[in-house]
């Protein structure tokens, strides 16, 4: 279809997802980045939350946690360090996460800039999976 593009999640432990995709979104290390069939090529950073691809009439919602995108010709490749998608998740599990992520930013010690950078990566992560799991 000429409309529609290749896209691929990729973790060091398994190829996640090989589709045509009409659109995808994800988030950046700088913000939400879409990306439609001729899109210019690019690599950017990504940041920890979600992945919505949407294809042949349906969409999958992935959560990720950093890599990098690459858009070359027609083909999409996500390389994240973890991709869950969003049927896997359990909402209670990931509501668990968030509430000891945010109980973390209030500990004494989380000062240093990597401890406040570690933490707030953390809550950005659970907080996407707790909305994906209730959608």
């Amino acid at each position: 279809m000429a409309n529609s593009f290749r896209c691929s999640i990729v973790t060091p432990a398994q190829s996640t997802l090989s589709v045509d995709a009409e659109y995808v979104s994800f988030e950046a290390f700088d913000g939400q980045k879409g990306v439609m069939a001729g899109a210019a090529p690019f690599v950017v950073a990504l940041g920890a939350g979600t992945v919505r691809v949407q294809g042949g009439g349906t969409t999958r919602t992935f959560v990720v946690d950093g890599g990098f995108a690459q858009m070359q010709g027609e083909s999409l490749k996500i390389l994240a360090d973890s991709a869950l998608e969003s049927t896997a998740i359990d909402a209670s599990a990931a509501a668990g996460e968030l509430s000891q992520a945010n109980a973390k930013a209030t500990q004494a010690g989380n000062t240093s800039a990597a401890a406040r950078d570690r933490i707030e990566r953390d809550q950005r992560l659970a907080a996407a999976k707790v909305a994906v799991s209730r959608r």
